[in-house]
């Protein structure tokens, strides 16, 4: 797996869409202060799920997008695909060529695709997981280096679980435990639920036996009192056609009678009226019948949503008791498989424990190195001292060769002088013999003073 290209549009700082071909043999991006170096690297951390503004030396994710410059207006999007080769099959999908990309907005949303076709977040993060292609791990900084360097164990078991390709694993027991800790809360709500309704359903029945014994005294009493009344009336018109019939053959008789008919007939306008009184009674009794029918029709109704609620309920408890069965023999697979990464952990640990041993050797190795460092420099330093007098003596000497090339000079001129003096004096040998002694004198005191000087 290698990097192949990366496409850059409105990221940062490159305003204008930037194609950077990453051909064999390219190690490298060099340039000065400014010209977006480090920007390359955030987009290919950032291409890859990059969460975090300030892993991409932001403060929130907008400001990934180009602010604008003097001369140019800020956009409104910022993208960034990356293209990388996939001959060893590293990525689990059947192409040579995979192209992953991501799109963020100003209103803060984001988009991911794989190969042009729109993925979720978690789709990418899957793809790169343990490839060494992931956003926390394709980018080493300085300060991770500290942490792999550092003695804090947490900080360096992140990375160790990244490179030995157990984080994928930890993670699916993680999303595995998270799920059935869901269900266990559904279940605690369904059964709350059930509690609730069955509540419910015990203070409707209890309602509804009121109602209808309610119900059967109201149409008992109803009856009672409609035939008290018949029998009243019954009776008023027997004797009512008993002082017909007196009256009839009893004339003399009819003054008292009459007073009896009269009697009678106040009665029966008084029995009338109680039973248009139980009438209207009636009615009222009928229409408070016809209201707790309605009632009752509703509690039913309720009554039927609440069964219906708990046999859905029930096939729920089914359901979560089946995910919890399948969900155990999930945490017992991936105990089994924590088993098995707790074993390559313990490897890890042995080697990370020799690499220890060996790491302490090195530092003690460095602790004389640096010891043997501070006697060089000591000894460099007394050297330096040394060779500033030395220095300071050879400019001395410098002078006095300088001075001796002058008295050199001179005495050769003397030299050619004396010499051209000799030859003329040997011109003259002859004619100054008698001088020959005082001249060699002389020539014997020029010779020492040239072999002095």
């Amino acid at each position: 797996m290698r990097l192949r290209s990366l496409r850059v549009h409105g990221f940062k700082s490159f305003a204008d869409a930037t194609d950077v071909q990453f051909h064999d043999g390219v190690t490298a991006i060099v340039g000065p202060n400014g010209c977006g170096k480090s920007n390359i690297s955030d987009a290919i951390r950032w291409v890859l799920g990059e969460q975090r503004p300030t892993a991409i030396r932001g403060a929130k994710m907008e400001e990934a997008i180009f602010q604008g410059s003097v001369n140019r207006r800020p956009v409104n999007r910022g993208s960034v695909s990356m293209t990388v080769t996939n001959e060893d099959g590293a990525l689990p999908v059947p192409f040579e060529e995979v192209e992953i990309g991501r799109i963020v907005y100003r209103d803060g949303g984001s988009d991911y695709s794989i190969n042009r076709s729109h993925v979720r977040l978690k789709d990418v993060v899957d793809l790169t997981r343990d490839t060494g292609l992931g956003a926390g791990a394709n980018v080493i900084e300085n300060r991770m280096i500290d942490s792999i360097l550092s003695d804090r164990a947490d900080e360096r078991r992140s990375l160790f679980e990244e490179a030995a390709g157990i984080g994928k694993y930890k993670d699916r027991r993680k999303a595995a435990l998270r799920r059935l800790e869901r269900a266990e809360n559904d279940l605690q709500r369904l059964e709350d639920v059930i509690a609730e309704v069955r509540s419910k359903v015990r203070s409707l029945a209890r309602q509804k036996g009121r109602a209808e014994r309610y119900l059967a005294l109201r149409d008992r009493r109803l009856d009672v009192e409609v035939a008290v009344v018949r029998h009243q009336l019954d009776t008023l018109g027997r004797r009512l056609a008993e002082v017909t019939r007196a009256l009839e053959g009893e004339v003399p008789e009819s003054q008292g009678h009459l007073a009896e008919v009269q009697a009678a007939e106040a009665e029966y306008e008084a029995l009338r009226l109680r039973q248009v009184d139980a009438q209207r009674d009636r009615g009222a009794a009928a229409a408070r019948l016809d209201e707790l029918r309605t009632a009752l029709v509703r509690w039913e109704r309720d009554l039927a949503v609440a069964e219906e609620r708990a046999a859905y309920a029930r096939r729920r408890l089914g359901q979560i008791a089946e995910e919890r069965a399948g969900a155990h023999q999930r945490v017992g697979d991936l105990d089994v498989e924590t088993a098995t990464l707790r074993e390559d952990a313990a490897a890890v640990q042995e080697e990370i424990d020799s690499f220890a041993g060996e790491m302490e050797e090195r530092r003690a190795h460095a602790a004389s190195v640096r010891e043997r460092l501070e006697e060089v420099r000591a000894e460099v330093e007394a050297v330096e001292g040394r060779e500033r007098q030395v220095a300071r003596r050879g400019a001395q000497l410098e002078g006095d060769a300088e001075g001796s090339d002058a008295q050199a000079a001179e005495l050769e001129r003397r030299l050619e002088r004396l010499t051209r003096e000799l030859e003329e004096a040997s011109d003259a040998l002859t004619d100054l013999a008698s001088q020959g002694d005082l001249f060699s004198g002389r020539l014997d005191e020029l010779q020492r003073e040239t072999t002095a000087a």
